[in-house]
């Protein structure tokens, strides 16, 4: 174990840090923090994560480059204190984008690169294929608040254009110390995160509808691949804001994918005027929810 001790020093903010570093096949870094305030602030963002996202299989408009897919993660996964795990695959977006995502006693959250396949980069120099994915676990109870995500537009894959953070919904008075703990995990790939099927890959068209958004999304896990080829399962998707003066759910398909042993979600979005979309599916058996929730913010 390696152990550093770090000091915050700010115009608006002081505190002190302690980090003990266990090196392996996965890296863990324990992080204990006591934060000062010495004046309010709009907000406060602990446990930051970077990483960079030129462009990847969900990009419609990619840049002329001889590698699929350019990044290193390829999403924000979340898990909720109910249980829910939810996946957002990440974009480089034409403008600033800032998403937030309501979380009740987190259980953690990281910035994960789920692309594992050479083939999928085709970059001997950087090779993005083992960039590690790196999860918050929080330590004690966090209460309330919400992780955001910030998406900075790019034009060359040399920036750290992704960020993530937890935002507590309540901040102490200046003066008052605020204990943070949590761990971090460094990693190549684990089953845990999540249990359950996971997105493995999101892919995007103008579809076969006129105004239309079409979303194929790849969904891989050990139930998933149990199951029967006839097995009959269900797209639950919403679509926020709700009602067609928004958008409407035009198409939603399940089918099994004899390659993967997966199974694939098409659904096909019209938007209904140029304010964002929210988009949330998941695959259900009966009433057994089979997947994490998958989550897009379409802007059209």
């Amino acid at each position: 174990e390696l152990e550093l001790y770090a000091l915050l020093d700010s115009p608006r903010a002081t505190g002190a840090y302690r980090f003990v570093v266990q090196p392996g096949a996965e890296t863990l870094v324990d992080v204990e923090a006591r934060i000062f305030l010495r004046d309010p602030v709009g907000r406060l963002g602990i446990a930051p994560l970077t990483s960079m996202f030129f462009f990847g299989e969900n990009t419609p408009e990619r840049p002329q480059d001889f590698r699929p897919e350019v990044h290193d993660s390829d999403g924000l996964l979340l898990q909720d204190g109910t249980g829910e795990w939810i996946w957002r695959p990440l974009e480089n977006p034409r403008t600033l984008s800032v998403s937030a995502f309501r979380l009740v006693g987190p259980k953690g959250f990281g910035l994960l690169q789920r692309d594992r396949d050479f083939g999928q980069y085709q970059d001997l120099e950087t090779r993005q294929e083992t960039r590690p994915s790196v999860w918050v676990e929080p330590r004690g109870v966090w209460g309330a608040g919400r992780v955001e995500l910030i998406e900075i537009p790019t034009q060359q894959d040399i920036h750290d254009n992704v960020v993530a953070y937890w935002v507590p919904e309540s901040v102490p008075a200046p003066g008052t110390p605020m204990p943070f703990s949590y761990r971090l995990s460094w990693y190549g790939d684990d089953p845990r995160r999540p249990p359950g099927g996971r997105a493995i890959a999101s892919r995007r068209d103008r579809g076969t509808y006129e105004d239309a958004h079409r979303f194929v999304i790849d969904f891989e896990g050990e139930k998933l691949a149990a199951l029967p080829p006839e097995t009959v399962l269900r797209g639950i998707v919403t679509v926020a804001p709700a009602g067609v003066e928004a958008g409407e759910l035009l198409e939603q398909v399940v089918v099994h994918n004899p390659v993967t042993g997966g199974w694939r979600l098409i659904l096909q979005i019209r938007p209904h005027d140029d304010d964002p979309l929210e988009l949330r599916a998941f695959l259900q058996h009966g009433e057994d929810t089979l997947t994490e929730t998958w989550t897009y913010l379409l802007k059209p």
